[in-house]
């Protein structure tokens, strides 16, 4: 290392951590280059052929990432390329451009970097896709880079992080088994605290309310002021809301309005404490 180059250990401490441009770009032999565990896919076949096509024709205008196998074997273990890779050695084409990463950078971002290649060929569930923007953003990538990378606008992915900024583990287990979807979540999260979530994800899991009706039920509820009464009344308000959605559910068809006037005239003057059974189960 040249004296210009040399750092103390502080000022080592105050340096970013290096992305994969700041490692070298090697020619690596096709038949030493070997995929990470796990992180192999499934090819779309026409999207392949044309893939293979392009490469046959210009060449890997983008160099594919790897890191040296720790075996010692002097393969390397594929982070990024599988496809050029794939392609390159159908083509019988014998080096391909590879940036060389070490084994750091590897184990922090190997599953980062296939995320970066696969998700827009993905045909995930939106929430899924809210969800490893959420990971995304709490591992330090930017906002710009998020969205660029998942195909949605920078506003796109604050909005998502606000709405799950807080979630309970019951909230996202409840998105993932597709009791409730993105939207009814928002709708919750504007209106109940994230220690009460769970007792009207209870209840809305079972029932085919929109969020829309949801919205307006807590709303006209007045569910804050409902709130301010404590964790003792837990049990009487979400037995409440329970009613509230059945009521709206069951009403007559028509405009919301005239719905909820349906259901504010059969409001019940005392409602059984067997809402308790609704009470939170600690998070």
């Amino acid at each position: 290392m040249k004296v210009s180059e040399a750092v103390t250990p502080l000022e080592s401490m105050d340096r970013p951590t290096r992305d994969h441009h700041s490692f070298p770009i090697r020619d690596v032999p096709v038949a030493r280059i070997r995929p990470e565990e796990g992180l192999g896919r499934r090819r779309d076949r026409d999207g392949h052929r044309d893939l293979q096509r392009s490469i046959e024709r210009f060449g890997v205008l983008t160099p594919i990432t790897v890191r040296p196998a720790p075996d010692k074997s002097g393969d390397y273990l594929l982070i990024k390329g599988q496809g050029r890779t794939l392609a390159c050695r159908l083509l019988g084409v014998r080096t391909i451009p590879a940036v060389v990463v070490d084994d750091t950078y590897a184990e922090t971002a190997k599953v980062q970097q296939f995320l970066v290649e696969n998700v827009a060929r993905l045909k995930m569930r939106p929430v899924d896709r809210a969800l490893l923007i959420q990971r995304a953003r709490a591992e330090g990538e930017e906002t710009s880079a998020i969205a660029g990378r998942f195909g949605v606008s920078a506003a796109t992915v604050r909005r998502l992080l606000t709405q799950l900024d807080g979630a309970t583990p019951g909230e996202v287990e409840a998105l993932r088994s597709g009791d409730v979807n993105l939207a009814m979540q928002a709708v919750i999260a504007r209106h109940v605290e994230p220690s009460e979530r769970q007792g009207v994800l209870t209840i809305i899991a079972g029932l085919s309310i929109k969020p829309k009706e949801l919205e307006a039920l807590f709303v006209a509820l007045g569910w804050q002021e409902l709130e301010s009464l404590g964790r003792a009344e837990l049990g009487a308000r979400v037995a409440l809301l329970h009613w509230a959605c059945n009521a709206l559910v069951e009403s007559p068809r028509g405009s919301l309005k005239d719905r909820l006037a349906q259901v504010a005239l059969a409001f019940p003057t005392e409602l059984a404490r067997a809402g308790a059974s609704y009470a939170v189960v600690s998070q």
